[in-house]
């Protein structure tokens, strides 16, 4: 592990430098792409209650004794 001396100049870290966090670039891209998979699931996700709710709160049409059986 690489220490720092007094009087001596100070290491950037590789964030400090623009470098990646971890693994290769494509890791970055597969992250990118489940990002988004989930925000569209998410936003999905809510126009589907939003159409649920709206659906449900619809008045009714009235069945007529006779079908109701």
């Amino acid at each position: 592990m690489a220490q720092e001396y007094s009087g001596t100049a100070r290491k950037k870290h590789r964030h400090d430098l623009g470098e990646e966090d971890h693994g290769p670039k494509l890791a970055a891209g597969t992250t990118r792409a489940i990002q988004i998979l989930l925000g569209l699931w998410v936003a999905l996700s809510l126009c589907m209650v939003i159409y649920v709710l709206v659906d449900a709160s619809r008045p009714k049409p009235e069945i007529p004794p006779a079908l109701a059986k």
